[in-house]
């Protein structure tokens, strides 16, 4: 009873506290409509919950409530796994006051977003995941594996989930099972899930499927260079050959601008800036005709065909994107004067109106916040490696067919879903805080996991759960 309370009191100061406390978060964002009225380019996960709920909400702020009391208790059940798991209250507690307190991630709960939904359903992930590991039982595999099925189901980032749950069959304790059997249990709620989704799609939005995927593609190719312009127009379709001239002409500026930036949060604000405003503002007339003569797939095969000419530079993309999500678009004092001397070097910036304001020189609205944040930058900094060490040490135990510990085991397998989910978005999208945020709870489950393998190497904090008999865990 002692127990249930103190893992309670996290939760209740949770639901307490953000019911006076309205973090500064708009409810409605550009993105909301989509999710509100489930447009075509969306997935039907977080769309499908709104309906669910739309017959007992009297007003849209009303989802936010639900989506705070979804997580409480989401990461409620996660904490009461690491507890039966670990046997260890202060480590559970723990646990739970960094998932339930990170208010950066909580403003996200006030919002018609799919990161809420998304953090509810990787806690509940993990915590399927614990209970398989410590019971091997097929129920919890079963569920790890729909959970799988409907991260994929609200944003596409959630196909980290299925390389997971591939790990999590192979670390997971076999007591009596099959191997085929934990496979059809492993795969069978996945697919249903994602089966349920489609239907659910199309008897929403008939025709074929549509994404971002247009968008995000023409975006990519806007921001990068080309080693042979003649032969990529040469080759280019007729009716796209508009299109190319304007990415490879009126953007030259944006890209030089961005290649001469001075540092790596300057570059960070160019690049996603001007990215967001190619895959949505830039050359509407040219798309618009393109999309007339030969639809929006025209679109993609545009963009596709410059990233097969400029492949290098779309993978330093890539890895700016990366490198602006792991600083969490953080930007230290100095940083940001180095900004402000950059922009007055080069003004006026190619398309200044597509680019948000910058606040004069001197003038910094978390000016008293500096410090803390580069406290954060180095906590992110010290996150990232330490889950990619779990990560490889995992997969290199596996490899030695030896059977890891489970701090070792979640540990790792969270690393994978944050740097596998990170590397999805860098490749695909731009590299913003939000999605980030999105990852929190793996994040912090895996670095504290990872934390207490490596203390485990000093002093033993709690018994291997599933070691082999005369084996000594990784």
């Amino acid at each position: 009873m002692l127990r249930a309370a103190v893992l309670g009191l996290p939760l209740a100061i949770f639901l307490i506290v953000y019911s006076f406390y309205l973090p500064d978060e708009p409810l409605i964002n550009p993105d909301s409509p989509g999710y509100l009225t489930f447009a075509a380019y969306r997935t039907g996960g977080y769309p499908a919950v709104l309906a669910l709920l739309r017959p007992v909400v009297r007003d849209v702020a009303d989802y936010a409530v639900a989506q705070r009391l979804l997580y409480g208790l989401s990461v409620l059940l996660l904490a009461c796994q690491l507890l039966w798991t670990l046997r260890n209250t202060l480590v559970s507690v723990v646990a739970e006051f960094a998932l339930l307190g990170n208010d950066f991630v909580n403003r996200y709960h006030f919002a018609i977003f799919t990161e809420s939904l998304f953090l509810s359903t990787s806690a509940l992930f993990i915590a399927a995941v614990l209970a398989h590991l410590r019971t091997g039982k097929s129920t919890s595999l079963a569920l790890a594996s729909a959970l799988a099925g409907y991260a994929t189901a609200i944003r596409p980032t959630g196909l980290v989930f299925v390389p997971a749950l591939v790990v999590l069959v192979a670390v997971a304790p076999r007591l009596t099972h099959s191997v085929w059997r934990r496979i059809v249990v492993a795969t069978v709620p996945l697919i249903a899930v994602l089966a349920l989704e489609a239907i659910y799609y199309h008897a929403h939005n008939p025709g074929p499927r549509q994404s971002l995927l247009a968008v995000q593609v023409l975006g990519k190719a806007g921001m990068i260079d080309v080693t042979d312009t003649e032969e990529l127009l040469r080759r280019a379709p007729p009716d796209t050959k508009p299109l190319q001239v304007a990415l490879e002409t009126s953007l030259a500026p944006i890209r030089k601008v961005v290649a001469e930036a001075p540092d790596g949060a300057t570059r960070c604000w160019l690049v996603q800036n001007y990215e967001s405003f190619v895959e949505y503002r830039f050359a509407p007339a040219e798309r618009a005709a393109l999309v007339a003569s030969s639809g929006q797939q025209a679109l993609v095969v545009s963009g596709l065909l410059r990233l097969q000419f400029g492949w290098r530079d779309y993978l330093r993309l890539s890895v700016d994107h990366l490198l602006c999500l792991w600083g969490a678009g953080l930007a230290t004092g100095n940083e940001l004067a180095v900004r402000h001397a950059f922009i007055e070097s080069r003004q006026p910036l190619p398309f200044e109106q597509e680019l948000p304001s910058v606040p004069p020189a001197g003038v910094d609205p978390h000016a008293g916040f500096r410090k803390l944040l580069v406290l954060i930058k180095i906590g992110f900094l010290a996150i990232a490696l330490l889950l990619a060490f779990s990560s490889a040490v995992l997969v290199g135990t596996l490899c030695r067919r030896r059977r890891p510990s489970m701090e070792l085991a979640v540990g790792g397998l969270c690393g994978l879903i944050v740097h596998g989910g990170l590397l999805l978005t860098a490749l695909t999208g731009i590299g913003i805080p939000r999605y980030v945020c999105g990852l929190w709870v793996p994040m912090a489950i895996g670095f504290g996991m990872s934390a207490l393998w490596l203390v485990s190497f000093v002093r033993p904090v709690s018994r291997p759960i599933f070691a082999k008999p005369g084996t000594t865990p990784a």
